[in-house]
């Protein structure tokens, strides 16, 4: 059977997998900078590996001089259920002499709603903090977490009981039904003793 998680749990594993993103430096900047495409190129697989798509679903703009500005409101989904979705609202500046400011606005405010939506540290120099960058794996976890609770059961109530009180994404995981047969047979081996 097939686990089908809501957005939030499909969002956390995202946020497990993808955990930083190393600022960069562009070529004739004295500064460095996190782009668009590096946020892109990161999170963008784990996005649609956990069935999360996203788009702007409004995006109001204005320029003043060669500043262009916008108001956007970027939406990510679950691919499995179009109903199950949230929004992030977002804003976003782009400075350029000729017609790419829009451009530039549009995916300042796209990189910054993915920034904080998946709640993504940035940074200089890895190498020089003491923070551990390394992906936790949050579905696996739980399961982890369910199996051991299964396997503690010490009567067949309980483990039904304990059973009945995991959530059906966990239920419907096989690792978690089969931890649970096997206690159950382990169980009933025991009482029929």
């Amino acid at each position: 059977m097939t686990v089908t998680l809501n957005i939030y749990k499909r969002l956390a594993a995202v946020m497990g997998e993808v955990s930083y993103i190393q600022k960069e430096r562009k070529r004739g900047m004295n500064y460095t900078i996190v782009s668009h495409d590096s946020v892109t190129a990161k999170v963008r697989p784990a996005l649609l590996k956990h069935g999360i798509v996203y788009f702007p679903v409004r995006c109001d703009h204005q320029h003043n001089g060669n500043r262009a500005e916008c108001s956007m409101t970027v939406r990510f989904v679950n691919i499995d259920d179009p109903a199950d979705f949230f929004e992030v609202p977002t804003f976003g500046y782009g400075i350029d002499q000729q017609d790419k400011g829009p451009g530039k606005a549009m995916s300042y405010a796209v990189k910054y709603a993915l920034l904080k939506a998946l709640g993504l540290e940035t940074g200089d120099d890895p190498d020089l903090e003491n923070i551990d960058h390394n992906p936790v794996d949050v579905i696996g976890g739980a399961a982890e977490d369910a199996k051991a609770k299964l396997m503690a059961c010490d009567r067949l109530d309980h483990l039904a009981a304990v059973w009945k009180a995991l959530p059906n994404e966990l239920r419907s995981m096989p690792e978690v039904e089969a931890a649970k047969d096997v206690r159950k047979s382990q169980l009933s081996e025991k009482e029929a003793a």
